[in-house]
Order: C-alpha cells, then structure tokens, then sequence
C-alpha cells in the first residue's frame, strides 16, 4: 500500500459521496416541503410536459363548469319571464271569454278592454326588461349565442330565445279587442262571440309560441347541468391523474431521507478516517 500527502483518494472519495448524497437529500427536502415530486423541469422533464398539459385541461374545464353554469341561470331567468308572460296570455284568453257573455254592459266591457291593454304592455314590459347582466333576453336578440361548455377549441354549444314581445306573438293589436266598443254598438251576442273567437285563436297561437320556446330552453337547460355533471366528474379524474405524476409520496420520501441522513453521517465519519490517513507518513519520519 502506498502512502501520499499530496492526493488523499479515499478522502476525495468520501467528500464526492458526501457532495452527492448531500444534493439527492436536497431535492428531497424540497419535495417535502413543497409537497410536489417536481419542482424544476430537471426533476422530470417529461412528467412535468404532462403534467402542465393536464393543468391547463383542468383550468379551462372549470372556466367551462362557470359558463355553463351562467347558461343556466340565462335560462332559468328567461323561462320564469315567459312563464309571467304566459300567465298574462292565459288573462287574456280568459278576459275574451268572458266579453262574448250575454249579460255584459258597456262599461262591463270598458273594463275588461282596461285589463286587456294593460296585459299587453305587461307582456311588452317583460320582453324588454327581461336581462342578465344588461343583456336583454326576450327581444330576439339573444339568438345563436355560442357558449365554451369545454377545455378546448370548438367545444360549445349554441343557445337562442325567442322573441317574446307583444307584437311578435301577434297580440299587440288583437282584432276586436275593443271590447267597450261592442258593447256600444249594441252588435249581437254572435257578433261579440265571433270577435272574441278570433281573438281566441290568436292567443292560443302566441301561448303554443311560448310553450315551444319554453321547451326547448329546457331542453338546452337539462343539456348544460349535464354538461356541468360531466366537466366536474372529467376534473376530478384529471386531477387524480395529474397528482400521481406531480405529487409527493411522502411515505417514499420520508424514508429516502432517513436513508440518506444515515449514509451523510456514514460518509462524515469515513471522510473523518481517510483525513487521519497521512498521518501514518509521521510515524516513518520519526
């Protein structure tokens, strides 16, 4: 065995170790505290490409939960105004029947067409007023509107909502509403049937109009929560996926580290011995 001062290998050898363990004991550390297996793109260059893909897959699918969420209350707010506007439609069916009655005075029927106009601007009242977040919803306005219900390009689907003003359910001006007008007139019990028999169909026209648009803003609404009930079962597995390539095993760690503490203080007390080495050559001098 040969004995140097200048080169100490088994020395250099114990620090280079020691320098190694002392970094994979790092990195460790930092996976511990930070909880995430990679921190730099040097810890898993390929895991990490992934993982940010898998990211932004979960990113831009709970963005799309929120708009298909907001298409919800869109449809929910327009379908209980068309359902007002129904109810004022269903008066007004109710108000003719009642003016080709036999036993009604002119003023009777004053009233009625009072109640009656009123009804109608109501209905107008609700197409125009009826907004979400100042967007008017009953006009006819919100026709072909795109909705992202996805994380990527083109997944949307298309919401419209008919217009529900008074003219465009054709009972702005209803033919023969003037109901004190037959009653002045002095026209015949069929005569005020006839009238209120045209009328009649009209409304039933506009309540079939809304019925159909009611419907199928449903059937949209029923699409979008089961839209919203997949994306969140989509991120919840994308998630899952997503933690198995970033997240810290701690058990695994846990256990590397007390390895490695062991073998950093193993190294220490080697390093300590090969240091003592050269000191032999002291012995022969003497």
């Amino acid at each position: 065995m040969s004995l140097n001062i200048n080169t100490n290998m088994v020395s250099l050898l114990a620090v280079q170790g020691m320098d190694n363990n002392s970094k994979s004991l790092s990195r460790t550390f930092q996976r511990l505290i930070s909880g995430s297996r990679i921190n730099t793109a040097g810890d898993d260059p390929s895991g990490m490409a992934v993982s940010s893909r898998l990211a932004a897959r979960i990113r831009g699918s709970n963005m799309a939960v929120r708009n298909a969420q907001d298409a919800v209350s869109v449809a929910q707010v327009a379908d209980a105004a068309m359902e007002e506007t129904s109810n004022a439609l269903q008066k007004i069916r109710d108000i003719m029947v009642t003016a080709a009655g036999p036993g009604l005075s002119s003023s009777d029927r004053a009233g009625l067409q009072t109640e009656v106009n009123g009804l109608i601007q109501e209905i107008q009242r609700i197409a125009t007023g009826t907004k979400f977040n100042g967007k008017a919803l009953l006009t006819g306005s919100y026709s072909g509107q795109k909705v992202q219900v996805g994380a990527n390009g083109g997944d949307y689907i298309t919401m419209s909502i008919g217009n529900m003003s008074a003219s465009a359910l054709g009972v702005k001006s209803l033919n023969g509403t003037d109901l004190k007008a037959i009653g002045a007139t002095v026209l015949t019990v069929n005569s005020a049937v006839a009238a209120a028999s045209f009328n009649i169909d009209k409304i039933d026209t506009a309540l079939s109009s809304v019925s159909d648009i009611r419907a199928r803003l449903g059937a949209v609404q029923n699409r979008l929560n089961t839209i919203v009930t997949g994306l969140q079962s989509l991120v919840a597995a994308t998630t899952e996926s997503r933690s198995r390539i970033v997240d810290t095993d701690i058990a695994s760690e846990v256990a590397a580290m007390t390895s490695m503490q062991i073998k950093q203080q193993v190294g220490a007390a080697i390093l300590a011995q090969a240091n003592q080495g050269p000191t032999a050559i002291l012995t022969l001098l003497k």
